[in-house]
């Protein structure tokens, strides 16, 4: 789920490269309503952006005192960093500025996924609930569930296996990474770390998510 300030023309995601975190901006008129979007947008992702840094700002252009005022409100309330000077673009393409990025668009759905629902999106996909038994979620780039998996996930699709999935409780029933497919044992202890499933030399492991690197 995007936030968003008017459904029809705002729209506000976060994309990784090297440098950082970029905020991606469309539609925005304002300042005040991209620092409203901004905050809600870190607030819905509770501690993901954890020791990140925001590198950058496309698609709407901010002076010298709109970034101090951006940088205090963030560094204020979240324990993230802001770039000084930020990387700045506005009237750019957003896709060709981020052709070589390493993690992709990323987009938040903040909901629990019951039976028969599926949420599918072609990058970066993070879930601020539970996916139930009967759910699904798809996506072609990572997946984080900042809650219980217990549903079916579908990360780097459809070939992609340097994605990984992770999950605070990690007790799906399948996933996949890529081409790659694993079934959750129905009777495996549920670990009392956040995990995450990867693909390497073409086998599926898992491990905990806070020690991977």
């Amino acid at each position: 789920m995007e936030v968003q300030i008017n459904m029809e023309q705002c729209s506000l995601e976060f994309k990784g490269r090297r440098e950082g975190l970029f905020a991606i901006a469309r539609g925005f008129e304002d300042f005040e309503s991209f620092l409203q979007a901004i905050d809600s947008k870190l607030s819905m992702a509770g501690h993901f952006f954890t020791g990140a840094c925001i590198a950058g700002v496309y698609g709407i252009y901010l002076d010298e005192e709109e970034e101090t005022i951006l940088s205090r409100t963030i560094e204020d309330k979240y324990p993230i960093k802001v770039r000084k000077p930020l990387i700045k673009g506005k009237g750019q393409d957003t896709r060709d500025c981020f052709e070589e990025a390493e993690e992709g668009f990323t987009r938040f759905v903040r909901s629990t996924l019951r039976s028969g629902q599926k949420i599918s999106y072609d990058s970066n996909l993070v879930i601020l609930g539970d996916v139930n038994p009967g759910a699904e979620v798809e996506a072609g780039g990572n997946i984080i569930v900042m809650g219980s998996l217990r549903g079916i996930a579908r990360a780097g699709v459809p070939d992609n296996k340097n994605a990984f999935i992770a999950a605070i409780v990690f007790q799906p029933v399948q996933l996949w990474i890529g081409d790659v497919a694993a079934r959750w044992p129905e009777k495996q202890e549920v670990s009392p770390w956040a995990e995450m499933a990867y693909v390497e030399d073409g086998r599926m492991y898992i491990k905990p998510f806070f020690t991977m690197r």
